[in-house]
């Protein structure tokens, strides 16, 4: 089952599918009982960009992707909801809406061509929502 969550700005795409039928300052965040997940992130924009998972004000660095590039990565996370932080490198950053998840899920994140344009230095900054 597909799920799908639209940034706050107008922007990227997330889905989520089930595996196997089921102050900003970078932080880890994981307790002892976080899920794992798996994103995919699909940058069509031609700046390279800097993935952040986030949270209440942290953010936990997920990596780096190049401009038209793909990435996965794999990382453990401690509540049943999911943000994304993009950050596109000197131009501003996105923040996604809120996404449900559950243990397993696999994610995808699609930054548009046109996402750098919404972006704003004021996302990346502490206490951003």
């Amino acid at each position: 089952m597909a799920r799908s969550i639209t940034p706050s700005t107008l922007g990227c795409l997330v889905l989520a599918t089930a595996a196997c039928g089921s102050s900003l300052s970078e932080t880890r965040l994981p307790p002892p009982e976080s899920q794992e997940l798996t994103v995919e992130v699909r940058n069509h924009n031609h700046n390279a960009i800097t993935v952040y998972v986030y949270r209440g004000g942290f953010r936990d660095r997920l990596g780096f992707v190049e401009a038209a590039n793909t990435q996965t990565f794999t990382f453990r996370w401690p509540t049943n909801d999911v943000r994304f932080l993009i950050d596109f490198l000197a131009q501003g950053c996105l923040l996604t809406e809120s996404l449900p998840v559950e243990a397993g899920d696999e994610l995808l994140l699609i930054v548009r061509v046109v996402d750098n344009q919404d972006a704003s230095q004021a996302q990346c900054r502490p206490g951003v929502p």
